[in-house]
């Protein structure tokens, strides 16, 4: 299994089930006009809370992970072309002459290198004076959810 193979096998596993960044977006839309109290219920503290003039604020959560992918041993294998020429003298005074070609086929262990790909969702929503939601906005590239409810 080549390193493209494994990548794209390491980015299906981890979209699995149609998590997409798309979900994401219409989980943090179905937060929106709710009070800020549910959010921290369900979600926990969030990471940062910056205050705004206008008496709101803007909540941070950040997630952030990292994948390893590689590291893997597979067979493949390796062909080696042979051919040339041949002269075969006897010692009765005789030649012969000749040419060869041929193939031959090995297995031999190849190691992915191990990569590390850091992963990470922000995700910021801000509150009205009142504590109601009233946008919401993301970064990263492991901002993804399944579909909601």
């Amino acid at each position: 299994m080549n390193y493209l193979k494994a990548l794209a096998l390491v980015t299906c596993l981890l979209t699995a089930g149609c998590a997409t960044t798309a979900n994401y977006e219409k989980v943090l839309q179905s937060w929106m006009g709710s009070n800020v109290d549910n959010l921290v219920m369900r979600w926990g503290p969030p990471a940062n809370s910056y205050p705004l003039t206008n008496g709101g604020r803007v909540l941070e959560y950040s997630n952030n992970r990292n994948v390893q992918i590689g590291g893997y041993t597979t067979t493949v294998p390796q062909t080696t072309y042979t051919s040339g020429t041949t002269n075969v003298y006897g010692s009765n005074g005789s030649s012969a002459y000749g040419t060869y070609n041929g193939t031959s086929t090995t297995y031999v262990q190849k190691t992915a290198p191990v990569q590390n790909f850091a992963m990470q969702c922000i995700t910021r929503f801000t509150v009205n004076a009142q504590g109601i939601i009233t946008n919401w906005a993301w970064q990263g590239n492991d901002c993804k959810a399944m579909a909601p409810n």
